[in-house]
Order: C-alpha cells, then sequence, then structure tokens
C-alpha cells in the first residue's frame, strides 16, 4: 500500500509537470514560430551487429555520437540475461514478444495512464520510423523505455538509429505514463502514446505520419 501511495503520488507529480506550459515551453494554440524545422542527417546504415545471424540483437558497437549516443549511459543490452536467454523470452515466431497494456505500468490490474495536452513548442522524440502510434519526452535514456535492442540499428538512408525529433505545431492530446520494464530494461521514463478517441478525424490512420501531414508536428533536426 504504501509502494502504490508513492507511486500514485509520484506520477500524479509527473502529470502536473509534463502537462504544464511551463514544461510545454507555450502556452496552446498554434505558433509555427516555436519550432524549426530541419530535416536530420542520413548516418550509415548498421552493418556490424552483435550476432551477424541475428541482426535483431543490435548494433556492436553501440551509438557513442550524439544524438543517440548520450541516451544510452547505463543501458546492458540483455540486462543480466545470456543472448539465448534474452532471445527466448523475449521473441518468437512473430517477433518481439512486446508488453501488456501499450508498455504501461501497471497496478492492480490498471494501467497508469492518463490523458494530457501536448502543446506548442513541446518537444518530444521517437526511435523508429513515423509509422507509429509512441513518442517520448526529449531526453529520456534509451534503458528508461524499455525498447528492444533492434531499435538502435540504423536502417539504410535513415538518420541515426533511425532517431526523430518532433516540435508541437498545434495542440493535441495522448495518453501519457510511466513505462514498465520490459526487454531487460528498467523502464521509468514517460511515454506518449497516440489514440484514436482523441483526433478521431484521423481514425485508424492515427500515426506520427498523421500528425506531420495535417499540422501537428514538425520533424526538427536532433
Amino acid at each position: 500500500m504504501r509502494y502504490r501511495s508513492l507511486l500514485t503520488a509520484l506520477f500524479a507529480a509527473l502529470l502536473l509537470l509534463i502537462g504544464s506550459p511551463l514544461s510545454a515551453q507555450a502556452q496552446p494554440g498554434t505558433d509555427q514560430s516555436l519550432c524549426r524545422p530541419g530535416t536530420p542527417d542520413a548516418a550509415p546504415p548498421t552493418t556490424d551487429f552483435y550476432d551477424e545471424q541475428r541482426p535483431y540483437l543490435g548494433p556492436d558497437p553501440l551509438p557513442r555520437r550524439p544524438p543517440v549516443g548520450a541516451l544510452l549511459f547505463g543501458y546492458q543490452r540483455f540486462g543480466r540475461l545470456t543472448a539465448d536467454e534474452f532471445v527466448a523470452k523475449y521473441r518468437n515466431e512473430s517477433g518481439w514478444i512486446y508488453p501488456p497494456a501499450d508498455g504501461f505500468v501497471v497496478i492492480a490490474g490498471r494501467p497508469w495512464r492518463h490523458a494530457i495536452a501536448l502543446r506548442p513548442g513541446q518537444r518530444i522524440d521517437r526511435f523508429g520510423y513515423p509509422g507509429g502510434r509512441f513518442l517520448a519526452p526529449v531526453g529520456d535514456r534509451f534503458a528508461a523505455r524499455a525498447l528492444p535492442p533492434q531499435n538502435l540499428n540504423t536502417p539504410q538512408g535513415a538518420s541515426q538509429s533511425n532517431y526523430h525529433l518532433y516540435c508541437v505545431l498545434r495542440q493535441f492530446d495522448v495518453d501519457a505514463g510511466p513505462i514498465a520494464p520490459w526487454f531487460e530494461q528498467p523502464g521509468g521514463g514517460t511515454q506518449f502514446v497516440l489514440m484514436p478517441a482523441y483526433l478521431p478525424e484521423a481514425g485508424a490512420a492515427l500515426s506520427v505520419t498523421w500528425l506531420l501531414r495535417n499540422g501537428y508536428l514538425v520533424e526538427e533536426r536532433p
């Protein structure tokens, strides 16, 4: 009970912080002057992997240059598992086994997620192509995001580790909350999940791509 009360207080404080005008760096509305549109440079594609037969286990060596290198402080690819143990736990014939409840912390059977507004000028980021629904506050460590090591690979023609920085142009709502431990990573960072209920005009097409095309986000150079 004490642990749950502490988590409740911490999560409440988190929501106040990430949902505040100070955190967002702007008041609600639309103001393109708050953002600096740009395209990240393409990086050399990953050719050296931890296991050449299993490239989904990520690059070796790990990225060291900014912007990704600084986010890998303390990162341990497999936690305390061996590579084979890690694969047995988190892979199946379809690919990665992702956590339940969209990856949010679950307490007493309920995911800790809450609707907040992302406001003009707020900067958020993502590892991966813009076809997904998950984003995070800029600066969250990779281990706190509880992502698989494959997300550190750089595909052909992509930015380093396919990392992308975005700036909010037009206010929109997301579900926010703490990230559960997974992939032998501690989690504990914050994630923003796009929800069709908050942007019904997007419907099933809702993704970062849709937000970019419809004037809610713009990409910046990291």
